[in-house]
């Protein structure tokens, strides 16, 4: 009995440690479920918010990147090397030879890629923290926000995906380098990183902000409370994140310079700097940066009041004063927000992060090398990640408090990423063509030249008395140069289905006069000298058009008029 009894003492003893592993075992067994469980819901829900975009038809620049070029028509090497954005223009090679001319796989596709780099944000977001409540929320925001539609629901986003899958990929790789340092699995993630980084850059030029990102990473790591004034603290600290990793940093951003300068000087991508001088918006550095003040204001507010187009030519005016309220209030807002960011360093350095890496990420595209587009709602997909964690970690800490509920700021964020998500599943319809595209444009920014152009061109042959007035809208509109072309062109078409042809005539001369050997010019040169009968002057036109026909819709046209030409003149 003694004997029993010792074993029994033994068994008691040695139960409360089984039972705590048994515990352990299962709270991680549940916990790799949950993930499971959220990985699922989250790819589930984005492909729900998208699907019905993968009826819409090619619309805007698809019309160039995809259908006219011709480059993505085989899958070789000039691809990598001739092209102004090599991996996006491989992967629609990919597209056209598994389904040709059918949008649905170029939709398909992009919705394929978004669902990767939902579950890149997710993990990512999960390994800076262990809520798996937090990741999912946001990831969730990354994933249904209506302002992503700019690059997930139009084809020719692609651009921002890509980028992102591959930026995303190489953040990941860069992090398990630096804490594996020193080992040969380290080597391989730093070569991984600098691989993953070329892709990225390949895809768009967006990721040249890679290297900041990291140095931003360890400086927040790095934060650590002194007894220093503020100012000597972020300097002390700088200094600490620049020691982690000098020579990468010299490295990459050498890289990064390179870069820029090649494709901004070299080959023009900026389309504002021209022959090494720099067109400024508004023509001055000053100018330049209170426009641009009103742009990181207008982003912000499409964070939490999102009303997505596709362009935004026209819609925002060059700003000249420091006095006008609308710089003021701009600059209180974004710097309210920028200086937001630093001060959470003393009580949270991943909401600090999260606030630092918004504005890093959008650094490239904040005109300090102006770019010709000066604002675009896809210049937020990749930074709503950061907007994504900060609400997220907003919602834990007020949730953490006393103050109210802890479970009232997670219904509150799950009624706002549902509204978030019933309005991407809208916004999806209004990429659906042309007509629709355009339409929500020019209702939404009626001084666009560019919108009432393109809203013409859907009605020029159905309705071209409605066109005409959006095109003569369109230049009233002091349109750019390559804007008033096309208009010009527009109306020397309708101009001559009216058979008005000395009206037309005016347009096509302003055409020829800007580049005597356009195609189009000389094609509607040609038919007004046929109206005339002047024969010998509609051969010489047409010579010049033939050769200019580059697409096959031009190609058609030129021996259409041709036929019409013989049978009128004689071969």
């Amino acid at each position: 009995m003694k004997s029993s009894r010792a074993v029994s003492r033994k068994a008691a003893k040695r139960k409360p440690a089984q039972v705590k592993r048994l515990d352990q075992s299962f709270i991680s067994f549940l916990s790799a479920d949950a993930q499971l469980i959220a990985v699922v819901s989250l790819v589930a829900i984005v492909f729900l918010c998208y699907v019905n975009s993968l009826g819409n038809e090619f619309v805007f620049d698809d019309f160039l990147l995809v259908l006219a070029n011709k480059r993505i028509r085989s899958i070789n090497l000039g691809l990598l090397l001739n092209s102004y954005r090599p991996i996006r223009d491989i992967s629609y090679a990919i597209d056209y030879a598994l389904w040709g001319e059918r949008p649905f796989g170029y939709h398909l596709t992009n919705l394929v890629i978004h669902a990767a780099n939902l579950l890149l944000v997710f993990a990512l977001i999960r390994r800076f923290t262990e809520s798996l409540v937090t990741a999912t929320l946001a990831a969730l925001i990354f994933a249904v926000h209506p302002i992503q539609t700019d690059a997930v629901t139009y084809i020719s986003g692609r651009r921002d995906l890509l980028f992102t899958f591959f930026y995303l990929l190489a953040f990941h790789s860069y992090l398990t380098y630096y804490r594996k340092r020193w080992s040969l699995q380290a080597l391989v993630y730093f070569v991984l990183f600098f691989l993953l980084w070329a892709l990225s850059l390949l895809s768009k030029e967006m990721a040249a902000s890679l290297p900041i990102l990291i140095f931003v990473w360890h400086y927040c790591d790095a934060w650590e409370e002194e007894k220093r004034s503020w100012w000597r603290q972020a300097v002390h600290t700088a200094g600490k994140a620049f020691q982690r990793e000098q020579w990468l940093y010299v490295s990459l951003w050498l890289i990064g310079i390179a870069f820029t300068v090649y494709w901004v000087f070299i080959k023009g991508a900026s389309q504002r700097v021209t022959a090494g001088k720099i067109n400024y918006w508004g023509g001055s550095f000053y100018t330049n940066f209170l426009t641009v003040m009103r742009v990181h204001a207008w982003y912000l507010k499409q964070l939490v009041y999102p009303t997505p187009i596709a362009q935004y030519l026209g819609s925002l005016e060059i700003s000249r004063s420091i006095f006008d309220w609308r710089v003021v209030w701009s600059m209180a807002v974004v710097g309210g927000a920028l200086g937001g960011g630093f001060l959470l360093l003393k009580r949270d350095k991943l909401m600090a992060f999260a606030v630092l890496s918004y504005f890093v990420i959008l650094l490239p595209v904040s005109q300090i090398i102006p770019h010709h587009e000066l604002l675009a709602d896809h210049y937020l997909y990749l930074p709503m990640m950061s907007f994504g964690l900060f609400v997220a970690l907003l919602a834990k800490r007020i949730s953490q408090s006393s103050m109210i509920d802890k479970r009232a700021p997670y219904f509150v964020a799950a009624a706002a990423v549902i509204i978030l998500a019933a309005m991407t599943v809208i916004q999806n319809r209004t990429w659906r063509d042309e007509r629709t595209l355009w339409t929500a444009n020019y209702q939404a920014v009626p001084n666009s030249p560019r919108a009432a152009l393109n809203l013409g061109n859907t009605y020029q042959e159905t309705e071209p008395e409605r066109a005409k007035q959006l095109f003569e809208r369109a230049l009233e509109l002091d349109p750019t140069p390559d804007i008033k072309e096309k208009l010009y062109d527009r109306l020397a078409v309708i101009l001559i289905d009216e058979k008005k042809f000395d009206e037309a005539e005016f347009f096509v001369s302003d055409v020829l006069r800007r580049d005597p050997k356009d195609f189009f010019g000389n094609l509607w040169s040609t038919q007004i000298h046929l109206a005339r009968k002047e024969c010998d002057q509609a051969r010489t036109t047409l010579h010049l058009a033939q050769p200019a026909a580059i697409y096959p819709r031009e190609v058609q046209l030129s021996e259409e008029i041709r036929r019409q030409l013989e049978q009128q003149c004689g071969p």
